[in-house]
């Protein structure tokens, strides 16, 4: 069972790291699609949108990893494990990411793709928006040091 803690510990800590890639990875992804968007590089665009997809599903892929590790972690008793509405947040986020880019590389002519892509990446957006802000709110405040030491001292 200690084995076992350790070696979702080290999972934890693989995928903490990969996540924090992939997130990086997909930043640029977007920041060059729109930049091709706005430049009127179709093809660039192109690029920027298969990148972008294939991100998302690695990233949709590690937070199955997280479900599937969260599970094990609760079977074993392990403390602190309250993060089940935010795994699932950003699955439904890596879900909305996938199918407006799927839609978008789809080789379908339809003056309509573009408005479904861009609507899943909003959805997207907002379920990622939601878990961030879901996050700051339900962090434990830092707690206010004490003056206990100080006034020892001034007792003294």
């Amino acid at each position: 069972m200690y084995d076992e803690k350790n070696k979702l510990a080290h999972r934890k800590k693989v995928r903490t790291y990969s996540k924090r890639l992939v997130t990086t990875l997909s930043t640029i992804s977007f920041i060059g699609y729109i930049a091709a968007l706005v430049l009127n590089i179709p093809v660039l665009s192109l690029y920027f949108s298969i990148a972008g997809t294939i991100l998302s599903a690695l990233s949709f892929a590690l937070n199955i990893w997280s479900l599937k590790d969260h599970f094990l972690q609760k079977q074993l008793g392990v403390a602190g494990q309250k993060k089940l509405t935010k795994i699932c947040l950003d699955i439904t986020s890596n879900v909305s990411f996938l199918i407006g880019g799927i839609a978008s590389i789809l080789p379908i002519e339809s003056s309509i793709i573009p408005f479904v892509s861009t609507a899943f990446f909003i959805l997207g957006c907002a379920f990622m928006a939601t878990n961030i802000v879901r996050t700051m709110i339900s962090e434990p405040q830092a707690e206010k040091p004490t003056n206990d030491h100080s006034l020892a001292a001034g007792a003294a």
